[in-house]
């Protein structure tokens, strides 16, 4: 007979477990956001913020499990809830604390990377291990209650795991998809947090409700019966637990190298694809509760490993069908809008990554189980220990694959190593015997020989890195693919684009020899150096393909510091891109420095004479931290007092909105500010300028100006005298101040261009539709330039309008010619 009351006291554990899976997400997700403004968004960065909160979630399951002896678990469950809480609401304040801790160490260890390392694990874990330990301490808590109250043994870790799992995608979908573009950081972790103390009151009011106990005994019944005679020790199983959670992670970071060709790179791809992989774990782990009771639990186990070397092998080959898939599913839905679209993309995700995830996510609690049954531990301990030995691999994993496979094998390879790591395990479990009956043995044998084989012709048949070249925005150009190498940071790619090339980080152009982006970089190379009266010290962030820093160094400069975050971009420009940078990193006035731009200004305490921010569009995944009021206050501390600073800021693929957000942040920090375009072609640009001594432009000291090299660069893009120069100005203070007057500026709580223009699909109408607005809300030139001569002046208003009807005429018969919507089966990209 159903006991009413236990079944309404596990659906009310099961809810709030949900709901502290989504919490905990929440966290993760505005934690490590911003811990990446203090320590930067490198992939060292990144990496090690990682892996200090799963190592806090690993040590705190295993303290809980091990010293965890209550007699009233959901009192102490509600306890730890409470201080999670408390914790987060204390974690703004918090961030400022590591923030001035981190700057005022940052310049006495700038010279040795391996000390900036340590110090960035430090600072960090003071931060994240307490409310990490404290995550991971819920879960045994809860199974203790669990197998005392309501089930036997195994099936709570199952149950509990299945449920924290799907409450933790809820959070990925719910802060990637509506609290954080719509509430911002701040307000998200407040939701978070007010989640926590809802959680604790209803855990003591659960408490408070008496039910009869019975668990424990079914506990020690159930291990009577199965025994534990499995030919494996407690370490072997561990070790199990270690080399799964590798495999399940590594494959993570492979997977999402590959997707994101396929989704691109903005903030709802990355959300898509952590969706699909818990919700995979968390269906496997509810599959799997439903089995243990007529399975054998190494018998299982190995098949589980068989299996995942056999799926990982087919999704290999799938991954190169995937675009297919996209544009199939297209065709049946027929998106009109992003929602549509995104349903598209999870779609893909899901079945590209939920065969694995299922098998993965049975994978974990029945290595509880088999810990629990060996040892005769609860099976809250057992949670503990093997939770954070699954931790420890799982971290293992992600720096492996992140700093090692990708680089010496690829990510198809990787994907096809842990197969095999996967058929190692199966082989482990299965082949000794004594394990395992001799009719269960040898179909065990004969399923893991055909595994094995299906892996080999995986391996042989399908064509080496096919999972990169069949990626939608390569797909049917391989033979105009130059060069192709996956590194730490990224996949970079240099192919032909037209008459050009265009290198490419993880799908998105960072750099190229096109005519409008070698021209804008000349432009925001020369225009920010002839407004300083005398540059000495210039700081470049963003790389790119070395124009703009080639176009500077024919200044008579005595330093160029070069911001770049990634090697990558240094080393292909620097090889293949010389047409357009000249070799400017052999410059002795050159140096250049590996770090988060954003980073290196909030830690760096010199000062420079003119800043080039030149960054990837902020519609992408972590860019838009360059585009913040908070960042544009980090520069100024950083210029000294007649300084300029320029901004590379797009018109494509971006709301207006969103355009005159960033504006209206730069002009709140730098009031004095101007906005120009390149003259001789059509582009997607602006550049945009800010001083710290207000002041009119001085036409004629800038036409003095054109004179040696800077003179023969600018007459390429058309900039021959004062008449050209000034016709490039489209909005000079006061025009920046009125389209700007009742816009909020953008700030790192809210960074909507992210979430916002990263819903955008129709580069060409988001381009037209912003470019417009600029024309009509163009400076009169006479206002701009007062001092200038009037003939100057007419001249320059008659080439800049001739050059504004054209361009629009250009734009709309674009828009005329894609009259339909974008291939909606790549709607993320450029």
């Amino acid at each position: 007979m159903i006991d009413r009351g236990r079944l309404r006291r596990r659906v009310l554990v099961a809810a709030i477990f949900f709901f502290s899976g989504a919490s905990s997400l929440l966290y993760q997700t505005v934690w490590l956001k911003n811990l990446g403004y203090v320590f930067g968004n490198t992939v060292y960065a990144t990496a090690t913020l990682v892996a200090i909160f799963l190592g806090g979630l690993g040590i705190g399951a295993w303290i809980f499990g091990k010293r965890f002896r209550s007699r009233s678990p959901l009192l102490v469950y509600a306890v730890v809830e409470a201080f999670i809480g408390v914790i987060g609401a204390f974690s703004p304040w918090i961030f400022r604390l590591l923030d001035a801790i981190y700057v005022s160490t940052w310049s006495s260890l700038a010279d040795a990377p391996g000390a900036v390392s340590l110090m960035r694990i430090a600072v960090s874990s003071l931060f994240l291990l307490p409310p990490t330990i404290l995550m991971g301490g819920t879960l045994p808590v809860l199974i203790r209650w669990w197998e005392e109250a309501v089930e036997s043994s195994g099936r709570a870790i199952a149950s509990l795991y299945s449920i924290n799992t799907f409450g933790a995608a809820a959070g990925v979908a719910m802060g990637g998809f509506v609290l954080i573009p719509r509430l911002g950081l701040v307000r998200t972790l407040v939701v978070a947090v007010a989640t926590n103390f809802v959680l604790a009151v209803a855990a003591v009011l659960i408490a408070r409700i008496r039910s009869s106990s019975r668990g424990a005994e079914e506990t020690a019944t159930l291990q009577e019966e199965i025994g534990s005679a499995y030919g494996l020790g407690a370490r072997a199983v561990l070790l199990v637990a270690f080399l799964t959670g590798m495999v399940a992670i590594s494959n993570e970071i492979f997977w999402t190298r590959i997707l994101v060709l396929h989704l691109g790179s903005s903030v709802y791809a990355f959300s898509l694809m952590l969706f699909g992989f818990l919700i995979g774990i968390a269906l496997g782990s509810a599959a799997a509760r439903t089995r243990w009771p007529r399975t054998h639990p190494v018998a299982a186990l190995g098949a589980l490993q068989a299996t995942l070397g056999v799926v990982l092998a087919f999704q290999v080959w799938y991954f190169t069908k995937l675009s297919d898939v996209l544009g199939h599913l297209a065709e049946i839905v027929r998106p009109t809008g992003y929602a549509e679209t995104f349903l598209v993309l999870l779609a893909g995700v899901l079945t590209a990554v939920i065969p694995p995830t299922l098998l993965m996510g049975a994978t974990f609690p029945l290595v509880v189980l088999l810990y629990e049954l060996i040892t005769k531990n609860s099976e809250s301990r057992a949670t503990g220990s093997v939770y954070l030995w699954n931790t420890l691999g799982s971290i293992a994993g992600s720096l492996a694959a992140g700093f090692l496979l990708i680089r010496t094998l690829g990510s198809q390879n990787g994907i096809f190593a842990t197969a095999v790591v996967s058929m190692m395990l199966a082989a482990f479990l299965i082949i000794p015997s004594g394990r395992l009956a001799g009719s269960t043995r040898r179909a065990l044998v004969t399923m893991l020989i055909v595994a094995a084989g299906a892996l080999s012709i995986g391996w042989v048949l399908i064509d080496r890195d096919a999972v990169i070249y069949t990626a939608g925005i390569y797909e049917g150009e391989r033979s105009k693919i130059r060069m192709m190498r996956e590194d730490t940071s990224a996949t970079v790619v240099l192919r032909e684009v037209g008459d050009g090339l265009w290198l490419e980080l993880n799908g998105v152009n960072v750099a190229g020899t096109a005519r409008d982006l070698v021209g804008t970089q000349m432009l925001q190379g020369h225009l920010p150096l002839m407004i300083h009266e005398d540059p000495r010290k210039v700081l470049h962030i963003g790389f790119g393909s070395g124009g703009t820093a080639y176009s500077v160094s024919r200044h008579p400069v005595e330093e160029i510091v070069i911001a770049e975050i990634s090697p990558e971009v240094l080393e292909s420009s620097d090889r293949y891109l010389r047409s357009v940078n000249h070799g400017v990193l052999e410059d002795p006035r050159v140096e250049t420095v590996i770090n988060d731009g954003r980073n290196f200004v909030l830690a760096t305490p010199e000062k420079f004479d003119v800043i080039l921010s030149d960054s990837i569009h902020p519609r992408f995944a972590g860019n838009g931290s360059l585009y913040t009021l908070d960042y544009f206050r980090l520069c100024r501390d950083r210029l000294e007092e007649s300084g300029v600073v320029s901004m590379w800021l797009p018109i494509y693929t971006m709301t207006t909105k969103n355009y005159l957000e960033i504006l209206a942040a730069f002009r709140e920090v730098f009031p004095d500010t101007t906005v120009w375009y390149v003259p001789d072609t059509l582009n997607a640009f602006t550049i945009v300028i800010g001083k710290m001594s207000p002041g009119p432009l001085p036409l004629a000291e800038l036409g003095a100006q054109l004179k040696g090299e800077a003179a023969s660069q600018l007459g390429e893009i058309g900039v021959d005298g004062s008449a050209e120069l000034a016709s490039m100005l489209v909005l000079d203070p006061f025009g920046v101040e009125k389209i700007t007057r009742d816009v909020a500026p953008h700030r790192d709580d809210r960074p909507t261009i992210e979430y916002e223009s990263g819903r955008l699909m129709r580069r060409d109408l988001s381009w037209y539709r912003n470019f417009r607005m600029l024309v009509l809300e163009s400076t009169p030139l006479r206002r701009a330039f007062r001092d200038a001569n009037p003939e100057a002046i007419a001249e320059a208003e008659r080439l800049r309008r001739e050059r504004f009807l054209r361009h629009l005429s250009i734009l709309e018969s674009r828009l005329v010619e894609k009259a339909a919507p974008s291939d909606p089966a790549q709607p993320l990209q450029r």
